[in-house]
């Protein structure tokens, strides 16, 4: 009997010493660290003295002795995968990169945490880097939703991978939502977006797919699919990109209110890329304006990206829109030579670019060419926004 009762004992004892607190964790950067579970969202770092617990990124683990050493090698590959990945992007070996984080994309599906946000960052940001802004959308996207369970140190990484300059920053400065017409781009433009619930701030990962991708349904003529006024009033719309695609709405009333909100985010200290997203969606605005003192300005907006100092531009695709606008705004105003310089200026600082092969520089060649030939250009009306209010989602 009493044998029996110190066995017990000792089996209990031994039950309890193997908690999963007693497990640790080897991280890549070299510290031991005490966990508390292993999971494919990442390794949650255990309390220690007053420090509360966090979750990193399966990547930052190198090892795991303990309870939870078997957790860890059935997500070890993940893990291992997931470093590789992140070790060529840092690298700046983005095409090396971006089939492993494509395989990750898919298998990290339906995980929430910062293993996720490593591997959506990781894949935007390769996407990003090659031009592809338009399949970059929904990693970035599903970044932002992550990103407040990412600790601080990693955010900053991934925010530099991103191209994002603000310490808290969420836009990607290469990618404006202003599009240029092509299948992925149109593949963007007819996705359905259904909003996940009531987000406690803004904007969320759902605005901004929202936004993106109206954007892409207006620069690709088809219907917005929301009532503009109604987004005028929505807490999901009022910021940067939201005010951009609101300002080439149908609605004057709602252009105009845009228009004013965004020109109260211009100040001198505001960062160059963004004075560049504020002044081309002003531009382009107010090219939609009935009146020729408004399209001049609008041209004057365009015309200020295009003249900055070539080392104070760091969005090529910002000024080369500016100028394909410009050039366009000038053909509708009948200053066809003014169109004819800008067009020569797109032409030589943007040799190879994609944007020289799109419908909006094909409509001013085709009005420049028949100018040339001594024939009376064929009217180009001033761009007209696609009806919106009434349409419905695709």
């Amino acid at each position: 009997m009493i044998r029996s009762l110190l066995l017990l004992v000792t089996c209990g004892a031994t039950a309890f010493g193997a908690r999963a607190e007693d497990s640790f964790a080897q991280l890549r950067s070299g510290a031991r660290m005490a966990i508390s579970d292993v999971s494919p969202a990442g390794v949650t770092i255990a309390e220690e003295r007053g420090r509360p617990s966090r979750v990193e990124s399966l990547s930052q683990v190198r090892a795991v002795t303990g309870p939870l050493a078997l957790k860890f090698e059935e997500q070890r590959a993940l893990a291992t995968d997931l470093w590789r990945a992140s070790a060529r992007l840092s690298r700046e070996d983005e095409g090396g990169a971006e089939p492993l984080f494509e395989k990750l994309w898919t298998r990290t599906s339906g995980v929430s945490g910062p293993t996720r946000a490593e591997v959506a960052s990781g894949l935007a940001a390769c996407r990003a880097h090659r031009g592809a802004f338009a399949t970059a959308v929904e990693p970035w996207t599903e970044w932002v939703r992550q990103a407040g369970q990412v600790s601080p140190e990693q955010l900053a990484i991934q925010r530099s991978r991103l191209g994002i300059s603000e310490g808290s920053g969420i836009w990607i400065e290469a990618m404006p939502p202003i599009w240029t017409d092509s299948t992925a781009v149109r593949g963007l433009a007819a996705q359905a977006v259904v909003p996940s619930g009531k987000p406690v701030t803004h904007p969320t990962g759902d605005d901004l797919v929202l936004i993106y991708t109206v954007a892409a349904r207006r620069d690709t003529g088809q219907a917005w699919g929301l009532d503009p006024s109604s987004a005028l009033k929505d807490p999901g719309w009022a910021n940067l990109a939201g005010e951009m695609v609101l300002a080439e709405s149908e609605d004057p009333m709602v252009r105009a209110e845009a228009r004013q909100r965004l020109s109260s985010r211009l100040a001198s200290d505001v960062p160059m890329w963004k004075q560049i997203w504020i002044r081309l969606a002003l531009g382009r605005s107010l090219l939609l304006e009935p009146g020729a003192d408004e399209r001049r300005s609008g041209i004057l907006n365009l015309f200020w990206i295009a003249s900055r100092p070539a080392d104070s531009l760091p969005l090529g695709a910002g000024v080369s829109l500016a100028l394909v606008s410009a050039a366009h705004g000038l053909v509708v105003l009948s200053d066809f030579e003014g169109a004819r310089a800008v067009l020569e200026d797109l032409e030589r600082r943007f040799v190879g670019d994609v944007i020289l092969d799109s419908p909006g520089v094909a409509a001013v060649r085709r009005a420049l060419a028949q100018v040339s030939a001594g024939s009376p250009a064929a009217p180009v009306s001033a761009p007209t926004p696609t009806p919106d209010s009434s349409a419905k989602e695709p």
